[in-house]
């Protein structure tokens, strides 16, 4: 492996406190006054992240070109994704899953200021990956577990929307067994690649899973310190004012599972 996972993480998180510690330094110089107050803007919220398009970029200069291509594809597929998985949940529950408080899209499925976060979260997927697998080339995924997971999705969904019926789903109403119920496509997707492809596939679920739980926390928490309202709130299981929710568990190990293998077939 010629880059190995500490080399990528170095120049990733050496670029990004880069960012942080000058933007310290002149907010510290101007005391804070060119972030302004606890409202929103597109300013100073591209302002705050605006270490994620420089770290992709030292990548990119320092690592693989093909870290500004994973910078895109996996932002657009974010937000593609989050909103996919908003439609699938209105198809059983009247509440939506989350509510985004700024700059949001199609009754706040989404948000157009999610790029960002979505490249971000790749990246740290596509690190885990290969500490998990050992980054050998025997570890990456082709075409297969794509195919796999992609059917057992499909055949998921096609058990669980007919069996919603016998929860409190058929009314729009959210409980744990229609959760479990909607969860239904996600186990098929675990237990189908554990079966035909592997078990380091259900390895990666179960680590992506608490990963991508405790880092969407960490950002929004860190977020709300800035902005108020925050970024988004969850509406069920809510933890600290529903900057996560206990639902996010199952989505972020087969959210993780796809962008690691977007990291993959760009050729990281």
């Amino acid at each position: 492996m010629p880059f190995p996972a500490l080399r990528i993480t170095l120049v990733f998180v050496g670029a990004a406190n880069a960012y942080i510690l000058a933007l310290m330094i002149t907010a510290a110089i101007r005391r804070g006054a060119f972030l302004g107050g606890s409202g929103f803007s597109s300013r100073k919220y591209y302002l705050l992240m605006g270490w994620a398009p420089l770290a992709f970029g030292a990548l990119a200069l320092m690592v693989n070109p093909r870290y500004l291509l994973l910078f895109v594809v996996a932002g657009v597929a974010g937000v593609l994704g989050e909103l996919l998985v908003s439609l699938l949940w209105r198809g059983f529950f009247h509440q939506p899953i989350w509510t985004y408080s700024h700059r949001s899209v199609l009754r706040g499925y989404t948000s157009t200021i999610n790029f960002l976060p979505w490249a971000v979260g790749a990246f740290l997927f596509h690190v885990l990956g290969r500490l998990v697998t050992g980054g050998s080339p025997a570890a990456t995924p082709t075409l297969l577990p794509v195919a796999v997971s992609s059917a057992a999705f499909v055949i998921g969904c096609a058990v669980a929307w007919p069996g919603r019926v016998t929860t409190s789903a058929r009314e729009g109403r959210f409980t744990p067994r229609a959760f479990a119920v909607f969860c239904l496509p996600i186990a098929f997707t675990a237990l189908a690649l554990s079966l035909f492809c592997g078990p380091r596939y259900l390895l990666l679920m179960l680590v992506f899973a608490p990963v991508g739980f405790f880092t969407e926390y960490v950002y929004g928490r860190s977020m709300s310190l800035f902005f108020d309202p925050a970024l988004w709130a969850y509406n069920h299981w809510r933890i600290d004012g529903g900057h996560t929710s206990f639902v996010t568990l199952p989505l972020w190990s087969l959210g993780g599972l796809y962008l690691w293998f977007i990291s993959n077939w760009i050729g990281l």
